[in-house]
């Protein structure tokens, strides 16, 4: 089973990565991301196998310090799986969340993450649709190519998970003033 670090937002701005969820959702045959029954969030690691203990010891060492960040979206973007077209919208990452990243990279050796999480190589993103029907595939990345208004969302909610399904083992709320 593998594990996740995050980046969350249980706040209320989240609606708007909530209402991409929607429309994005019409390329799939059923919505990918609201099945999750999980909120919008940056994923920052992803560790196949992993000590717990050392995973929740990661993340307090990662927040200490860090306020619930602002983090601000100004266009969409897609990756290409073997099996799969993910579209996602792309964060222009804060001080704060370089910070917790890298941390989080630096107490636990980064060999172990998943290699598309590692440092020099991870792409963040907020993901919107994870389970496009192929034959879609041009209207979706066509779609992921129009420009947006750009938002903000408060991301408040550092923790560490384990899917599939998504279960929340360990979360630490990040202050509004750190």
């Amino acid at each position: 089973m593998p594990f996740a670090i995050n980046l969350r937002s249980d706040h209320e701005s989240a609606e708007a990565i909530r209402y991409l969820w929607e429309k994005c959702s019409s390329f799939e045959a059923s919505p990918s991301m609201a099945a999750l029954d999980y909120p919008p969030h940056i994923t920052l690691a992803v560790y196949d196998e992993m000590n717990t203990e050392l995973l929740f010891a990661a993340l307090d060492e990662a927040v200490v310090g860090i306020p619930h960040l602002t983090i601000r979206f100004e266009h969409l973007g897609h990756f290409v799986a073997p099996h799969a077209i993910i579209l996602w919208a792309a964060p222009t990452l804060n001080e704060g969340a370089n910070l917790l990243y890298e941390r989080a990279h630096s107490f636990i050796n980064s060999g172990l993450c998943r290699p598309s999480y590692r440092p020099g190589i991870w792409v963040p993103h907020c993901s919107l649709a994870t389970d496009i029907d192929p034959s879609r595939k041009a209207e979706a990345i066509d779609a992921a190519n129009r420009p947006i208004e750009p938002f903000d969302v408060v991301f408040d909610v550092a923790d560490c998970a384990s899917f599939p399904p998504v279960e929340v083992l360990y979360e630490r709320r990040l202050p509004v003033d750190a």
